[in-house]
């Protein structure tokens, strides 16, 4: 028998409530042929989580729940909620708040099919303009400068609301 080091696990969910993101790369190759978008965020801890965006249903049809929800959280990113159009990469380096919510399924597919399995779902965003002011760049796994700035600044408030923006 022998003894083995184990590599360090780095996988978490992100606790559920209201958490801050940075907007940290959006892929927008597969958008032009199959209107997809995905958008790599980060927490002031480092957690990850990738929101998907898929606009275009697989019969060519525009999805009009997801281009709702694309344009509610590329507006939130930017804080301009009349925006008409953006370039996708404007969003890059903004941040943005929302509520986590895990939700539990049974996989269908795969080597783990019949297996319960838990996903992250991000609600009600709003416009940030940093991590909170609890967060210090010293805690950071990547240099933000305004997590120092977020130190002496007032909490951003944002009565914008999906659900609202939604049903209009």
């Amino acid at each position: 028998m022998a003894k083995m080091k184990l590599s360090k696990s780095t996988f978490t969910l992100i606790p559920e409530g209201v958490t801050t993101f940075k907007v940290m790369e959006v892929d927008d190759s597969k958008y032009s042929d199959f209107g997809k978008i995905a958008v790599k965020l980060q927490t002031v801890k480092g957690e990850t989580h990738t929101e998907r965006f898929s606009l275009i249903y697989s019969n060519g049809e525009l999805n009009e729940g997801a281009l709702r929800a694309w344009s509610y959280f590329a507006r939130a990113c930017l804080g301009n909620y009349q925006a008409d159009e953006i370039d996708t990469q404007d969003i890059v380096g903004c941040y943005v708040t929302a509520t986590v919510k895990h939700e539990t399924f049974i996989r269908t597919k795969g080597d783990h099919a019949g297996e319960k399995g838990t996903s992250v779902r991000l609600e009600d965003y709003a416009t940030a303009t940093r991590f909170p002011k609890s967060a210090k760049n010293d805690d950071l796994p990547f240099k933000d400068d305004s997590a120092d700035e977020a130190m002496n600044a007032p909490e951003d408030v944002d009565d914008n609301d999906l659900d609202d923006f939604l049903n209009d």
